[in-house]
């Protein structure tokens, strides 16, 4: 396993091995983990926890294009890529803006609108078609009260959305684009050739044009 170094796992927390989970360097060996495979990296599940959660989760396959909450809606549903990657976005003054990108092996959701059951002013979308393990917020929140090993899967899960918001404000405010785009491409090898660069432009804060310069190596 190839774990990429992060400044946030000095944190004193109790879920420092999640934050490497989430940070697996995509090696061959590990594309296309299942949602329980992932889950099995830094939670201990028995055997009638397992199949009780196996239970709630439904397979999707999905082609790109695919739009996984509109703005506006109210999210329901937490997915986990198994295959493809996705992307969370907004518009503000009628620019469409990628607050977030997800690839194989990572967890995508309006986390917001799904604690909250609240209209969402995001928007999740696949980026390439994709292979999806998906289930109802509602009825994990249920088994989170009856289990405390899947609270604890819970728990984690949100403490990393947490800290991988942290790192993303971070990294907005410490690191220039180019210096962004670098750490983007040693966090997800091969992005640039998955995901539109116009996508990944305005995830790193630029526009198209600079990041060709900044790919190109002229800044």
């Amino acid at each position: 396993m190839k774990l990429l170094p992060h400044s946030l796992s000095n944190h004193n927390c109790g879920c420092k091995i999640i934050i490497l989970v989430y940070l697996i360097n995509y090696d061959l060996n590990f594309l296309h983990m299942t949602l329980i495979d992932t889950v099995l990296q830094f939670q201990k599940l028995s055997p009638d926890s397992l199949s009780r959660l196996e239970a709630i989760i439904f397979k999707q396959d999905l082609p790109k294009g695919s739009s996984l909450l509109r703005i506006g809606e109210i999210d329901r549903y937490f997915h986990f890529i198994v295959k493809g990657s996705g992307r969370v976005y907004y518009l503000k003054d009628d620019l469409d803006v990628t607050d977030y990108i997800a690839l194989d092996g990572q967890f995508l959701g309006g986390v917001e609108s799904l604690f909250t059951q609240q209209p969402s002013h995001k928007g999740i979308e696949l980026t390439e078609n994709s292979i999806l393990e998906s289930f109802l917020f509602h009825d994990f929140e249920k088994l989170c009260g009856e289990i405390h090993e899947v609270e604890s899967v819970g728990r984690k899960l949100s403490t990393f959305a947490f800290l991988e918001a942290q790192r993303r404000i971070e990294s907005i405010h410490f690191l220039s684009a180019a210096e962004r785009y670098e750490e983007l491409c040693l966090k997800y090898p091969g992005i640039a050739n998955r995901i539109p660069l116009k996508h990944l432009a305005s995830y790193l804060g630029t526009t198209p044009v600079s990041l060709s310069r900044i790919r190109g190596g002229n800044q």
